[in-house]
């Protein structure tokens, strides 16, 4: 991983997508989501499933719809959220060099754009959801893997063990004051993209947690008594 490849980590600029639904929504659990939004049940399990297979399919070949400015770390998790509640129909597939096959069936109750979100669908501002939230800016369809990592997600746990496919792991650099994200695929297997730009030599990568923690850089190491590994998290809207 280059310096680069974290400072490519920054916030990015986001227009605001209108709501699609009209009326009050409920946030039960205050997490910044309205509960329409949420999946529930064996849904939950499908969509991380579908969200590991599709980051990891940027591996072996980058679909042409990932746009080249939207190619970093935090980019690589907004687009596989995305894409694992996209309408998997045969048009939808086409664009894959290569699919792992996922263990389940598609996302059956929710869909992308989300109800009351429409496409600004991670979350930058603390606080539960309120009417309004979108228009405000509180939630974008591009930002950070900081923002990502305080607001769209949540920690379940700082051992890297009791990750699940399709958690996420967050890092910090204080040198470099940026953040660096990847997918825990299952099976010891991360992947993740370097942060670069295209044109800088950035790409995706596919390691396993003993590889990482080889890393000359122990700012990567994935172990509880690394102050610069934030931990596992998970989106919040499978909480």
């Amino acid at each position: 991983m280059r310096p680069l490849a974290l400072i490519a980590c920054t916030l990015l600029a986001t227009g605001v997508a209108a709501s699609t639904f009209d009326g009050p929504a409920r946030d039960m659990d205050r997490d910044g989501y309205p509960d329409a939004a949420e999946l529930r049940g064996e849904d939950r399990a499908r969509f991380s499933e579908w969200f590991a297979a599709v980051a990891e399919s940027q591996y072996y070949g980058l679909n042409p719809d990932w746009k080249p400015e939207d190619q970093d770390c935090a980019g690589l998790l907004r687009y596989a959220f995305v894409q694992a509640l996209e309408k998997h129909d045969t048009g939808w597939k086409a664009k894959f060099k290569f699919l792992p096959a996922p263990r389940f069936p598609s996302v059956q109750n929710q869909t992308y754009p989300l109800p009351y979100l429409s496409r600004s669908v991670f979350r930058v501002a603390p606080g539960g959801y309120q009417a309004g939230d979108v228009a405000a800016g509180k939630l974008v369809g591009r930002t950070s893997a900081q923002f990502l990592a305080h607001y769209s997600s949540q920690r379940v746990t700082r051992n890297i063990d009791e990750a699940r496919r399709g958690d996420l792991l967050f890092f910090f650099r204080p040198r470099l004051g940026a953040y660096h994200s990847m997918v825990y695929l299952g099976g010891g297997l991360v992947v993740y993209h370097t942060g670069a730009s295209p044109s800088e030599g950035g790409e995706v990568r596919l390691l396993s947690i003993q590889t990482l923690m080889k890393h000359p850089e122990k700012a990567f190491h994935p172990v509880s008594s690394n102050p610069n590994f934030l931990g596992v998290y998970r989106w919040k809207v499978l909480q």
